[in-house]
């Protein structure tokens, strides 16, 4: 027989163990590529959701509200002077990406996983909130405040920055995705909290005042000599008074929602808007 003929023999018709081989190859190297390959890589890259906010605005405990539960109060928290991050999870019917699949698909059923990530709030310290709110791993930026508002200068001044550092980080990218922010109005349950639109308003108003006396350099002290940046100015050109909505032509969607980590409401009333950006 000639080599030919026995190639096609072989082929046509094989031995049991080559029958058997082929078969678990078949099946097998599929399974391996998805358990070890698929599996680590996505584990390494959760969905990330930035915590920013002034000092004492309650970021570390709104993030420990989304710990699993374990029949134990509630650890006393104190100003973080580190980055904190822990591994959370919310229904996967209330992902965005869910919005399109059947109510029997047993997927549902399961969780989507994702990284809370305090940064400190102290002025020395923002740095790190600022650097990490550009980066692309970033699904959401949640920003907490205290509802009392004690220094809106100090609030607003922090929360440009950030807005600032989101707009630059949506122009510089190629992906068409907009930024998200949060502002997550804390500590509504006291005597002296504001409701959440009021203090939008006292932010808008104080964020155009700032605008415009950092395009004329006179309240930016750590102004690097650059002289007046494009980049430097916040939301679309133009006059006029600053909206929180008009952001959104630069790429940035805000929200406001006001809650009480007291009152265990922040689980609740986050886990919709971060279910909306995974």
């Amino acid at each position: 027989m000639s080599l030919y003929d026995s190639t096609l023999a072989s082929i046509f018709a094989p031995s049991p163990t080559v029958l058997i081989t082929t078969v678990l190859a078949i099946f097998l190297v599929p399974i391996f590529i998805h358990f070890i390959l698929f599996r680590s890589r996505s584990a390494a890259s959760l969905p990330t959701f930035l915590l920013v906010g002034p000092t004492a605005s309650g970021k570390t405990s709104l993030m420990t509200s989304f710990e699993p539960a374990t029949g134990q109060p509630p650890a006393e928290t104190r100003t973080s002077q580190a980055p904190l991050s822990i591994e959370c999870s919310v229904p996967a019917s209330i992902a965005s990406t869910s919005k399109y699949r059947s109510v029997n698909d047993p997927s549902l059923k399961a969780h989507k996983r994702f990284l809370l990530f305090d940064t400190p709030g102290h002025g020395k310290l923002r740095h790190i909130a600022l650097a990490s709110a550009s980066s692309p791993e970033i699904r959401g930026v949640i920003f907490v405040l205290d509802s009392s508002l004690t220094d809106v200068r100090e609030v607003a001044e922090y929360l440009y920055d950030v807005l600032l550092t989101l707009q630059n980080s949506t122009t510089s990218s190629t992906t068409t995705q907009p930024k998200k922010l949060l502002v997550a109005c804390n500590k509504s349950d006291a005597f002296t909290a504001l409701p959440p639109s009021k203090i939008q308003k006292l932010l808008e108003d104080e964020i155009t005042k700032m605008r415009v006396s950092r395009s004329r350099g006179i309240l930016d002290v750590e102004d690097d000599g650059e002289g007046n940046d494009e980049k430097e100015w916040l939301g679309e050109g133009g006059e006029g008074p600053f909206t929180f909505q008009s952001m959104e032509e630069v790429g940035v969607e805000i929200e406001f929602k006001g809650g009480s980590v007291e009152n265990g409401e922040w689980r609740d009333r986050l886990s919709p808007w971060i279910g909306s950006c995974l």
